[in-house]
């Protein structure tokens, strides 16, 4: 069963949101105690998670970021990758969003609005 395809998703997402309505299969995994007590102590944190969503959700992730990177990888194969210039203005732009993002952080915690 298809999920509804949402107009502003990406054929990735929607990749991910078939594969996560599909049947699902009980599985037993082998983890570190430690890790699993931090899954443990997130879950416990949200009402509405369970141990196998959070994994589920960790895993999608995961398939999310990887097909992300073939897509980048194809991009490479047909444009050549991005020149020392390109790399730096990316860098440039996301220290400034950075920058925005812990203005913003700092601004929740005391109440004060960004300008």
């Amino acid at each position: 069963m298809a999920v509804e395809s949402d107009p502003a998703s990406s054929p990735i997402e929607d990749a991910l949101a078939d594969l996560l309505a599909a049947p699902f299969d009980k599985v037993s995994i082998t983890m570190p105690a430690a890790l699993k007590s931090r899954i443990a102590t997130h879950v416990a944190k949200s009402p509405e998670a369970n141990f196998s969503s959070y994994v589920t959700e960790v895993l999608a992730r995961e398939e999310r970021r990887r097909a992300l990177v073939d897509f980048l990888d194809y991009m490479d194969d047909i444009y050549g990758p991005p020149s020392e210039e390109d790399m730096a203005e990316v860098d440039r732009r996301l220290e400034e969003m950075w920058e925005k993002y812990a203005a913003y952080q700092s601004a929740q915690s005391s109440s004060t609005p960004v300008q």
